[in-house]
């Protein structure tokens, strides 16, 4: 009996322990794993959908659909980044932490002889309106570029949004967002992008000696729009700094020799510029204040903005025939023949302008002369005035030595 016992107590035994470790593994069966972040074929399962879209509170409707194969060209995708990097909110699968769609949203029952399968449809969007969601996952660009971010601060576009213009533009809207791509490559998409909010300019810059030779071969020797208003920290003909530096933007290209001589342009129009009264006048607001603008006349002043043309092109601003138009902006009472004063960059020369030639000549002796002439003056005067200074006082020490000398009178005796 007890042998029996003993027996049914350690098959009872045996029993409990087996139930005991069980336990753990039921337990975690029927608890819940969290959903693991997933990657980028998870996305693509639904977001390779022509036809998948989102639909809005306003009545929008917008497209969800993310072409892999533009993905996989972007800069993005060569440095490794997957979606999770900018939709940084959607932790799980498939977006259950968002509370915007579920498995049910996709998988339905279609008729009664159909099972459970995936078919395209439209999901609901918690945002007022496309726009919202543009400016949501811009701020996800922060977390990488907040250095572009810093140097934005500032900028005409900031600007712009801050005063109420919800549709400035922003870091999507210039690089785009799944098919972000070296922004310079070809160098003519620069202006095309700043071309999808400036049509009219772009149109006039196309036209201009700069713009065609960009849109023809993006040509490196000429400006874009960056190379003059700047890339992140935009400014316009509004800024008072803008104004007075341009004439360092434009020398900048035009006094560099190597490039200019491959077009067979003068490259000391910077330096004849800043001889002129024009030039000193804005150089020196340039230099000693910023913040206050110059009336006097830039290089775009004359030649144009988003229009320049050569010298030689009857639409050009400084073409002979619209010299006199041009210089009326500024100087209005300006007649037929002043625009003839303007030398077009060029320093007085020989054949071209003799008479002024030989008045520079003239004073290059004539004024050294002069002042070497005073100079000569003065310190001839100054030793005068040192000696007439000395003079007296040896005079009255040969005096004293005289009366030393002399003999004594008759009445001494």
């Amino acid at each position: 009996m007890p042998k029996l016992i003993t027996k049914l107590f350690i098959f009872f035994a045996l029993i409990a322990l087996s139930l005991a470790a069980r336990v753990p593994a039921v337990l975690a069966e029927a608890t819940p794993t969290p959903p693991e972040e997933h990657g980028n074929t998870n996305c693509l399962m639904c977001h390779f959908d022509p036809d998948f879209s989102g639909h809005l509170p306003n009545g929008e409707s917008v497209s969800l659909y993310v072409d892999p194969g533009v993905y996989y060209r972007s800069v993005h995708a060569d440095a490794g980044l997957e979606c999770l990097a900018c939709h940084a909110n959607q932790k799980a699968y498939p977006h259950q932490a968002s509370g915007q769609v579920s498995c049910q949203t996709c998988h339905e029952d279609l008729d009664e002889t159909q099972t459970a399968q995936y078919r395209p449809i439209s999901v609901q969007l918690n945002y007022p309106d496309a726009r919202a969601i543009t400016l949501v996952l811009n701020e996800n660009c922060r977390a990488c570029h907040e250095d572009k971010f810093e140097e934005s601060v500032d900028s005409a576009h900031v600007r712009v949004q801050a005063g109420g213009n919800r549709y400035a533009p922003v870091c999507v809207d210039c690089h785009g967002s799944h098919d972000i791509e070296p922004p310079d490559q070809p160098r003519a998409k620069i202006s095309q992008t700043c071309a999808s909010c400036h049509q009219a300019v772009y149109t006039t810059y196309r036209e201009s000696v700069h713009g065609a030779a960009l849109e023809e071969d993006s040509n490196p020797d000429v400006p874009t729009c960056v190379d003059c208003h700047g890339v992140h920290n935009v400014r316009g003909p509004r800024d008072a700094r803008f104004h007075n530096d341009m004439i360092a933007v434009c020398g900048g290209c035009h006094s560099d020799k190597n490039r200019m001589d491959k077009y067979g342009i003068a490259t000391d129009v910077f330096q004849t510029y800043l001889d002129d009264f024009h030039g000193r006048t804005v150089n020196f607001f340039r230099r000693e204040d910023d913040n206050m603008p110059s009336n006097k006349a830039t290089c775009f002043d004359c030649h144009g903005i988003h229009n320049i043309r050569p010298p030689d092109d009857p639409l050009s601003t400084v073409y002979p025939d619209n010299l006199q138009h041009t210089c009326q902006q500024c100087h209005t009472d300006a007649s037929i023949t002043f625009p003839q004063a303007w030398l077009g960059h060029y320093a007085p020369s020989w054949e071209k302008t003799p008479v002024l030639y030989a008045v520079n000549v003239a004073y290059s002796y004539l004024v050294p002369g002069l002042i070497g002439g005073f100079l000569l003056y003065i310190a001839l005067d100054a030793r005068r005035r040192l000696l007439q200074r000395r003079r007296p006082s040896q005079q009255f020490i040969e005096l004293d030595m005289e009366e030393d000398t002399e003999e004594p009178s008759h009445d001494e005796e």
